[in-house]
């Protein structure tokens, strides 16, 4: 009889996943995530970024808008007094304000400035005056736009002689600033409008003297203080007496007053940069022919070359 064998069904089991591979997917997710939120802020951030970077630019596109139109309203207002225009405003300002009582002398003036300076359609009226406008002295104040139009300003001092209820001699004095309205080109220039006088302006700049402040420096003992304010004394005192070639061999860039003035006095202070001495000195000059005295505030920097001083620069202000 046959052994009947049975056989036994193969176990069916499932693996469990490791933990390490359950910790490594978290940690992938986690990552995962990280990188999402990370990028996201990245993006707010730069989004931030530009839109500050936006303002930026707005604003420093307004202000190169802002000094782009000063430099055009200047351009526009500037005009460039060349030797041309000099010369015929100065032969216009000594013609025009000469008046003469004298009739011939009268009809010559107004002929000219018909011809030579006038633009066409001024006229100039045959005006009964009887007394006499001489020029005393002009200054040139400025040449701008005004209303768009090149204007000449000078300030004209001029005396106005007259004869009083008294049949005496009587003169005037004044002083005013002389407006000319002109064009001006290849071919010449011409006053195209009548000249007019306007009240001289009152100078209120306010202003304080260029000065220093000993603090910005780092002082010296006495016994180079002395030395140095010995060697400027000389330095001076030639300098006054020569000439520019002569002043070479003790400064950089020479200059002289070539004997026209003497040193009346020198006060000043010595302080030690890096590599030189800085010396300001009040200088007191007397004026040769006439013995008047002016003062200069002067700037040095002296350096020690080969055991000698020496100026390398020579400034007229502190």
């Amino acid at each position: 009889m046959k052994e009947r064998r049975i056989k036994k069904k193969d176990k069916t089991t499932s693996e469990k996943i490791p933990k390490v591979r359950r910790i490594q997917t978290k940690a992938m997710r986690r990552l995962f995530w990280l990188g999402i939120l990370f990028l996201s802020v990245s993006g707010v951030f730069a989004f931030l970024q530009t839109q500050g970077l936006r303002v930026k630019v707005s604003s420093l596109n307004k202000v190169v808008t802002t000094i782009q139109q000063k430099s055009k309203e200047e351009a526009s207002s500037s005009v460039v007094l060349t030797p041309e225009i000099e010369s015929f405003m100065n032969r216009f300002v000594a013609l025009y304000m000469a008046v003469s009582d004298d009739s011939e002398t009268q009809k010559l003036r107004q002929e000219t400035l018909m011809n030579d300076y006038f633009a066409q359609g001024i006229k100039e009226g045959n005006s009964i005056f009887s007394g006499k406008r001489t020029l005393k002295s002009a200054a040139f104040i400025s040449l701008k736009k005004v209303s768009g139009v090149s204007t000449a300003s000078y300030k004209v001092t001029y005396i106005i002689e007259t004869k009083g209820e008294d049949d005496q001699p009587k003169e005037v004095t004044a002083s005013q600033l002389l407006n000319i309205p002109f064009q001006t080109s290849m071919a010449g220039s011409r006053v195209i409008s009548y000249p007019y006088f306007t009240a001289l302006k009152e100078n209120k700049e306010k202003a304080k003297i260029l000065d220093f402040d000993p603090n910005d420096f780092d002082s010296v003992n006495g016994h180079i203080r002395r030395e140095v304010m010995t060697y400027i004394e000389e330095f001076l005192e030639k300098y006054a007496k020569s000439s520019s070639a002569d002043m070479r061999y003790m400064m950089d860039d020479p200059e002289g007053l070539q004997g026209s003035a003497s040193i009346d006095e020198v006060t000043g202070q010595v302080f030690k940069e890096k590599d030189h001495f800085v010396v300001k000195a009040a200088v007191k000059f007397k004026d040769k022919g006439t013995e008047l005295i002016w003062q200069e505030n002067m700037s040095f920097e002296v350096v020690k070359k080969l055991g000698k001083y020496y100026v390398q620069k020579l400034n007229h202000t502190w």
